[in-house]
């Protein structure tokens, strides 16, 4: 994630970037509705069948035919933590050694508690953000900042697109449906990093980054960047990072993408300015980048050849939805809870 959005939009400082400050209105759906139908919240999209209980396998999509990683959540317990075979839990406000705040302002403390983290009773990972509250009776803080939950996979599980092949990486995502002025400041993402960041915390961007999927303040929109090369300009334009938005609703579920396409290589020395990147959303193209836009084949090697993990958190305030609002936020409205969570169905990659 960076700090502002990215450009021709506003990026974020990775740690993470953002996109063009207008925010488009949300389409909102009741949290009753969300909470107590969510079959019925539930775009028709065919693709991909992941969710039969019982079934933790997944058959790729045509044209990928191997499953690098999967995971639908559905044989977990409610309640229960994502696997820790698949997932680390990153906690408190830094990696050990690394930026504060993530290096992107965001204000929350990551947590392992259920109340920020957990599966539901439908065999869905959720994220959920909370408020400072105060307990009346004692008159003292309950919680006395925002937390909230962000998760990486482990390293048993990085991946790569090798030579001539095409990767998918991809989530069923349900984005939080409160109105718009409760959630000034929430910030939802999936996105990727460079395996070479492990360990090496105040190496970003120079590792790469690949937003599949962030939204900022409510909007019932996406953005999609990456983040690559040195701290301030060069071939990414940091701090904000390359990038594109797309609309996307909120409060029902989608299917975020991104593709590494590969496919078109040689044996050339410049064939990795014809490798590409390209953002689905419901299997609608909603943005692509090319190894020539990026100009600097070694920014572009951390893009689309080196071996990543994929991270899903939800963030509170930070330089990125700061920008789009055009103010600090979370505001004296933003509210935590269930109306401000991120709704995760499966994640997966793929290869051909």
């Amino acid at each position: 994630m960076s700090c502002n959005p990215p450009n021709g939009s506003m990026a974020r400082h990775r740690h993470r970037h953002r996109h063009r400050p207008p925010r488009l209105p949300t389409t909102t759906t009741t949290l009753l509705l969300a909470v107590l139908l969510p079959s019925a919240l539930a775009t028709p999209y065919p693709y991909p069948q992941i969710h039969p209980q019982n079934q933790p396998t997944i058959k790729p999509p045509s044209p990928f035919t191997k499953t690098l990683f999967h995971d639908d959540f559905s044989l977990l317990a409610p309640g229960s933590l994502p696997s820790p075979q698949k997932w680390t839990l990153d906690i408190g406000t830094s990696y050990p050694s690394g930026p504060a705040h993530w290096g992107t302002n965001e204000i929350q403390t990551y947590t392992s508690s259920p109340s920020n983290i957990g599966i539901t009773p439908s065999g869905t990972l959720r994220i959920i953000p909370l408020a400072p509250t105060t307990n009346t009776t004692k008159g003292k803080n309950k919680n006395s900042t925002w937390t909230s939950a962000r998760i990486e996979t482990t390293k048993t599980h990085d991946f790569s697109c090798g030579a001539g092949q095409r990767l998918r990486i991809e989530a069923g995502i349900r984005l939080p449906s409160g109105p718009a002025a409760e959630q000034m400041g929430i910030w939802p993402a999936f996105w990727s990093l460079g395996a070479a960041f492990r360990g090496n915390y105040q190496s970003w961007p120079g590792p790469g980054e690949v937003d599949v999927m962030e939204s900022v303040n409510g909007a019932a929109t996406v953005w999609h960047t990456v983040h690559c090369g040195v701290g301030s300009g060069g071939p990414c334009k940091e701090m904000n990072g390359l990038g594109s938005t797309a609309a996307m609703s909120r409060g029902v579920w989608h299917v975020v993408a991104v593709e590494i396409d590969r496919s078109r290589g040689g044996t050339g020395r410049d064939d990795w300015k014809a490798e590409k990147l390209v953002w689905f959303v419901d299997e609608r193209q909603t943005w692509s980048l090319t190894g020539a836009t990026v100009g600097n084949a070694t920014a572009w090697a951390t893009l689309a050849r080196s071996p990543k993990f994929l991270l899903l958190n939800v963030a509170v305030g930070g330089a990125f939805p700061d920008a789009v609002a055009g103010g600090k936020t979370p505001t004296a409205k933003t509210l935590g809870g269930a109306g401000a969570a991120m709704e995760v169905r499966h994640v997966a990659v793929f290869v051909t």
